[in-house]
């Protein structure tokens, strides 16, 4: 009984961040079959999120998030990044730049993708939840530049013995890309994680109450390529604007205290 709660809950929260990321309504059956659920179990869900609130259907019984969604984050958002502040940042970054923005966070030996703003033309498979290599990729590789190098080794070892064979990273050789990493202060994938693509990425500064994040840009290979100066810039003004947001002293909304209204 207790596993069918826990794929429930998985379900739920994957059905969420399906929205969160495609940004339109959508029916049973095209939930069902993005997310590779059956049917009839995805109508029971999709009914009982809609009788709770958190979604409504339309008069094409296609399914969307209601507000009540946007509502269960809004302490965070005041609390921690005050007027939207990250999220404005990564919006501008896609637009100014076409590129794919992600941020994730550490989920066991692989990283996992809690935000992904698709570039125009991107993969629309992508999406928030996704789990990824942590020593492939950049988003993951960002992370273990916040790690000692015994730490990061650690970490690494576990996601090899989780992985095929033919996924496995040379240790040795990921840990001195993460010593040169650490010294420019970003990484990249370079294609080890979807051959032709590439990510930037940077550890963003640390907010209260929050488990460490990393912030990646991602598109084809050439652009990044030829982007490179410009994207590794963005980055580092977008963390430094972060930082400086969540320092009182320099003016900013202090990260954890509550905006007053």
């Amino acid at each position: 009984m207790a596993a069918g709660f826990v794929k429930s809950a998985q379900r739920t929260l994957e059905v969420l961040e399906y929205f969160a990321a495609t940004h339109h309504p959508a029916g049973v059956g095209e939930i069902a079959r993005e997310l590779g659920y059956p049917q009839s179990s995805t109508s029971v869900l999709l009914g009982d999120l809609a009788r709770l609130g958190y979604l409504e259907q339309d008069g094409m019984r296609r399914y969307r998030p209601t507000l009540r969604v946007m509502l269960l984050g809004g302490w965070l958002q005041d609390r921690l990044i005050g007027d939207g502040s990250l999220l404005r940042r990564m919006e501008q970054l896609r637009a100014r730049h076409q590129v794919t923005v992600l941020i994730g966070m550490q989920a066991g030996a692989r990283v996992r993708y809690i935000l992904t703003l698709r570039r125009p033309g991107a993969d629309a498979t992508m999406r928030a939840g996704m789990m990824r290599p942590i020593g492939r990729a950049a988003v993951g590789k960002a992370l273990l530049m916040l790690r000692t190098e015994a730490e990061a080794q650690r970490i690494l070892r576990r996601a090899n013995a989780e992985e095929a064979e033919a996924r496995r990273v040379d240790v040795a050789d990921v840990l001195e890309d993460i010593s040169a990493s650490r010294r420019r202060g970003w990484t990249e994938s370079g294609g080890a994680v979807v051959p032709g693509q590439n990510v930037l990425a940077m550890p963003l500064p640390a907010m209260a109450g929050q488990p460490p994040m990393a912030i990646g840009l991602g598109a084809l290979g050439e652009e990044v390529e030829r982007q490179r100066p410009a994207l590794v810039a963005a980055l580092r003004e977008t963390c430094a604007g972060l930082r400086h947001d969540a320092d009182p002293a320099a003016g900013g909304t202090g990260g954890t205290q509550r905006r007053r209204r």
